[in-house]
């Protein structure tokens, strides 16, 4: 077996890492063996200034590393598997494959950043994702971007792009997991072939022993899958083919990306067979796509040239009305909107967040007021759907709990019309959590029950007040403020104590937020003395005691206040954050942009003689941020700024000139 170990590796940081994973494992099992790692920079990481399919695909990444294999330099290669080539050389076998890392690709957005500027582009590094991005986000722009991870980050941090997708599996390894905006479903954007897998190349007739064990049986089936569909298509970085293979239950599901260059037609599909056949099922996959693909664009151009793709539904749950209860999932899904639907219930906080470009229809309905019906709603989703839009429903609480959800999806199942549900907070739980009742508690009782209060016109209740008094659970009344009182006399006519403890909770979660806790006997007359509004719920049960010994929210030292936010919007999130800490509902509402002068001519001759001026003084972390991006690009020294004392205004000034030059300043 041999003493020495020569790893070759591209010289990137994450190259450099993985390779050094290879030699950990390695050490851990042959701790007499001695592992080095030989760095080299291949032809593709020399041209940057091109896209990988203008200077000759994925081999150039590989072309020196193989080079180093054959002449004895090294004995292993370590690669991203996604970066190598189809074809592999019997002279230089993959020996083994790692345990695939996260497959998925990601969006990454600039530091201090939520959301995407519309304005700039987003940038990936193949035709892969770019167009599966077209899908993702139509609006946007796409333009390539090339060099090793950290280069890419800097340029976004730097302000020349709205966002970037990357491999999850990078950032992992590289410790910047916390730079993940969203992540993208590997069936929205399809993987690269063998993205996550690291694999591990060698020379023929060379001994390999202490690589056992290295090699993970999952990986290896369904990079082979994967790899098997890529190459039957021909596919590379020259034309944007995808495969995953993923094993579940004992089966191999392969999701495939196919397109066809000369009419630029393109679909997703699926096959799944025993991971033993992995090759088979990865050819077999590519050849009914290609079939399909043929035979669709064919219909398709005898029917209409121009056929727009039918759009998406996504109902999706606001919450009770607190922004911070809007689900991450919610967020996402609002921020691609083309159309969004939108109930009167919806947390203004939360409003705040749809897109600028977005069409807004409003449908809510108060009592007594219905701004659109049911009907009309449901026809809205379809028709809006059909012309192409990605169009969310967005419901106060859970869309499927008296929110009429499946009302909704009846009409788009019929029409065919592809769709999502995304719940979100209900108020029967929350509601009171924010007002410190418990709905259960161990010492009171061991059910809760959620009843809608409301009544169509000149009907009567369908509600079993029997039943309900005879479970001894708490009690939810949704929607009942205004049957109130006849909510009451039936729980009291069917048995209950008029003592039982009761309250009622209105515009919980918000700055509104108010509560009146009672007994049924007597809800309805301190409901009324205290002037409560809709909306509202009610709660029946012991519970109800523990409020004033529970309550918190209105203990926060900004709770009641409703604060409006006008700062720039790449600074608002942290400042809406830390008053949402102390309570305060915050309605964000950028009014301030902040962007470089087009003409720098008078920084330009300040930088002609930056080296006489005793004091240097910034105003805004903005301020800094130019100046220091001019001085980069006018390549001016960081040392010429030596004769100077600086100074900052406010604790961001001096955070981001730390940040941006290394240096402490005084803060005045």
């Amino acid at each position: 077996m041999n003493k020495k170990v020569v790893i070759g590796s591209r010289e990137s940081k994450l190259a450099v890492l993985q390779s050094q994973m290879v030699r950990d494992y390695i050490v851990c099992k042959h701790p007499e063996t001695d592992v080095e790692i030989l760095t080299m920079k291949t032809t593709g990481d020399k041209i940057l200034d091109r896209t990988l399919d203008k200077i000759g695909g994925k081999g150039l990444f590989v072309k020196e590393l193989d080079r180093a294999l054959l002449e004895g330099r090294s004995q292993l290669s370590v690669h991203s598997l996604k970066d190598m080539p189809m074809e592999i050389s019997e002279e230089l076998p993959i020996l083994a494959f790692s345990r695939r890392e996260d497959a998925r690709d990601v969006l990454v957005l600039p530091e201090g950043c939520y959301t995407l500027d519309p304005s700039k582009p987003i940038g990936c590094s193949s035709l892969r994702r770019k167009l599966q991005l077209k899908e993702i986000y139509p609006d946007m722009n796409v333009k390539s971007i090339r060099g090793n991870l950290q280069t890419r980050l800097e340029k976004l941090d730097n302000g020349d792009y709205a966002g970037l997708v990357l491999a999850a599996a990078g950032l992992k390894r590289l410790g910047l997991e916390k730079r993940i905006s969203r992540y993208f479903d590997t069936e929205e954007m399809v993987p690269a072939a063998g993205q996550g897998i690291l694999a591990v190349q060698g020379r023929k007739g060379l001994d390999y022993e202490y690589l056992e064990g290295y090699d993970d049986l999952q990986a290896h089936q369904a990079a082979a899958a994967e790899r098997a569909f890529v190459k039957y298509l021909n596919g590379g970085c020259t034309s944007p083919v995808a495969a995953y293979g993923e094993i579940k239950d004992g089966q191999l599901k392969l999701t495939g990306l196919y397109y066809e260059e000369e009419t630029g037609h393109y679909l997703k599909g699926y096959k799944t067979g025993n991971p033993s056949d992995a090759e088979e099922l990865g050819t077999s996959l590519a050849k009914e796509l290609q079939e399909r693909c043929k035979v669709e664009y064919k219909e398709s151009g005898l029917q209409e040239d121009n056929k727009k793709e039918p759009g998406k539904v996504w109902l999706v749950g606001a919450g009770p009305g607190d922004v911070g209860l809007f689900t991450m999932k919610g967020a996402q899904v609002l921020e691609q909107a083309d159309v969004v639907v939108y109930d009167s219930l919806v947390g203004q906080g939360i409003l705040t967040r749809i897109p600028a470009s977005a069409k807004l229809i409003n449908v809510g309905k108060r009592a007594g007021h219905h701004t659109m019906s049911q009907e009309k709603i449901n026809q809205v989703l379809a028709e809006e759907a059909k012309k192409g839009n990605k169009v969310v429903r967005l419901k106060g609480g859970d869309p499927f709990l008296f929110g009429r959800g499946g009302e909704e999806l009846e009409l788009l199942t019929k029409e065919g019309i592809p769709y999502e549900i995304v719940p979100g907070v209900t108020s029967p739980i929350s509601v009171p959590a924010y007002n410190g009742i418990p709905v259960t508690h161990r010492d009171f009782c061991s059910s809760v029950h959620v009843i809608t209060g409301h009544k169509r016109k000149g009907m009567e209740y369908d509600i079993d007040f029997g039943a309900l008094v005879h479970t001894k659970g708490t009690l939810v009344f949704l929607m009942g403020i205004t049957a109130m009182e006849d909510i009451c006399n039936g729980l009291m006519k069917a048995g209950m104590e008029p003592d039982m403890p009761a309250a009622v909770l209105s515009k919980g979660t918000t700055a509104g937020q108010k509560r009146v806790v009672a007994t049924v006997g007597t809800l309805k007359a301190a409901a009324d003395q205290a002037k409560i509004q809709t909306p509202a719920i009610i709660v029946v049960g012991k519970v109800c005691t523990l409020a004033d010994d529970f309550a918190w929210y209105e203990k926060l030292p900004l709770a009641g206040w409703k604060i409006l936010v006008t700062r720039p919007k790449e600074n608002i999130s942290r400042t809406a954050a830390l008053l949402r800490e102390k309570g305060a509902e915050v309605l964000e509402l950028p009014s301030i942009s902040i962007i470089p002068l087009e003409d720098q001519s008078r920084l330009y001759q300040a930088f002609s003689h930056i080296r006489s001026y005793d004091w240097l003084v910034f105003t805004s972390p903005a301020g800094v941020e130019v100046f220091f991006r001019q001085m980069e690009k006018k390549k001016i020294d960081l040392r010429s700024l030596g004769n100077a004392k600086i100074a900052v205004i406010g604790e961001g000034t001096k955070k981001k000139f730390l940040e941006r030059s290394g240096f402490h300043a005084f803060c005045l």
